[in-house]
């Protein structure tokens, strides 16, 4: 049997007594919920050995399933977890269908199947089309459920409809839905150094409290409330010859139209020191203003795929950016801490106005008639910050080179 913490093995003999149709583990990340979950998943699985049953298992996309249950999961038990084409593997003579969810038509994958149980990852990031659509097709005998997530905003779907209705039961008495809260000192097994670092690289307030404390908070005020003038902007400078050069677009005509221009120092800073931030002008125009600054290792870009087409036409070949808002927010607020070492991992020159001016008017979109709404800034002059979180984006997930321009630009 894999090792389990004090509370796992805790949660795991409730488990077995109460047998309850929905379990959802969340709180603080790191703490144990994602590999208790791997676990009640395939003793679930391995329960009904040989009956060809179907399970789904959905996280934020098919690449963090693969990476926060498939592949610890197959480690953990020494079974092979690889998908085929239509990200379905066989386990212990069941069927697992592996989808990602993070967009409004995911919920399609699921369609049409009857399944005994379902595995949710990172609940708080899917899209509630999916979610409904799994619930539907859990229509097999004694079908169960398994999520994990992190915290988000306190009216949060995910919390208000199913965590805060934890203790439920059914009109037979069983339980239909517990949820366990877990706190970062649950996990034993994490070395106190991650543990320094984790809390040393976290963002203050808000970030600090969901991904530490686990805590449901909401998200008020500045986005990048840890954005100070004195210490992330610089004098305006000519970076080095041998610093990777980055850059990143976000279209406009009505709106301006923007490029970052950033380079990467040899530590993997990032200054961002130079913008091009025009309205009302054609694609050419921005290409030779884009031109007149130099060659980049890699551009990426807003997913228009005409406008990158036009672009790529003018000699500015560019990549699709990531456009996770939550996570590329994230993201940058995480170069903003700083580091032991006394610097943080992003800085702006100077000359950079308009970003800066974004900056320190980029807030959360607040409350109308006390009504909880979807967490996200508020999409009022924003357009460089978009192109901030393409840029952050995509040099932490290690973008190299730039696509091949051609029918996928044009959306053929």
């Amino acid at each position: 049997m894999v090792d389990l913490s004090p509370k796992q093995w805790a949660i795991l003999e409730h488990y077995r007594l109460e047998r309850p149709k929905h379990l959802i583990l969340e709180g603080a990340v790191r703490s144990g919920k994602t590999w208790l979950n791997n676990v009640l998943f395939y003793l679930q699985v391995r329960e009904h050995t040989g009956e060809g049953l179907h399970y789904i298992v959905t996280g934020h996309t098919l690449g963090s399933v693969k990476r926060n249950v498939l592949d610890p999961m197959g480690e953990m038990f020494g079974v092979s977890t690889k998908t085929d084409s239509a990200g379905t593997f066989e386990l212990w003579g069941n069927h697992i269908h592996c989808f990602g969810a993070d967009k409004a038509d995911s919920f399609k994958a699921v369609t049409g199947m009857t399944a005994h149980g379902w595995y949710a990852n990172e609940a708080t990031l899917q899209h509630e089309n999916t979610i409904q659509e799994a619930f539907s097709r859990l229509s097999g005998d004694d079908a169960r459920v398994f999520w994990d997530t992190n915290p988000d905003y306190p009216e949060h779907p995910v919390k208000v409809q199913y965590i805060d209705k934890s203790g439920e039961r059914l009109t037979s008495g069983r339980l239909r839905l517990q949820s366990w809260h877990f706190n970062l000192e649950d996990n034993p097994y994490l070395p106190p150094d991650y543990i320094e670092s984790l809390r040393a690289s976290t963002p203050p307030g808000m970030w600090f409290d969901r991904r530490v404390k686990g805590l449901w908070v909401a998200a008020e005020g500045l986005v990048y409330e840890l954005f100070d003038r004195n210490l992330h902007v610089v004098p305006q400078f000519t970076p080095p010859a041998g610093w990777q050069r980055v850059r990143a677009v976000d279209f406009g005509f009505t709106n301006p139209f923007v490029c970052l221009f950033g380079a990467v120092d040899y530590d993997g800073r990032l200054y961002v020191y130079d913008e091009h931030y025009q309205a009302g002008a054609l694609i050419g125009d921005h290409a030779k203003a884009i031109h007149r600054r130099g060659d980049s290792a890699w551009y990426v870009a807003d997913h228009d795929a005409q406008e990158r087409a036009e672009l790529a036409q003018c000699g500015v070949q560019t990549r699709p950016a990531n456009k996770d808002v939550s996570l590329g927010i994230q993201r940058v607020a995480e170069r903003m801490v700083v580091l032991p070492d006394g610097y943080p991992r992003l800085f702006i020159t100077a000359n950079c106005t308009n970003l800066l001016r974004e900056m320190t008017k980029y807030v959360w979109e607040t409350r109308k008639d006390d009504k909880p709404i979807k967490e996200e800034p508020k999409k009022v002059d924003d357009h460089a910050m978009d192109a901030l979180r393409y840029l952050v984006m995509a040099l932490d997930d290690g973008v190299s080179g730039v696509a091949d321009v051609g029918a996928e630009a044009l959306g053929l």
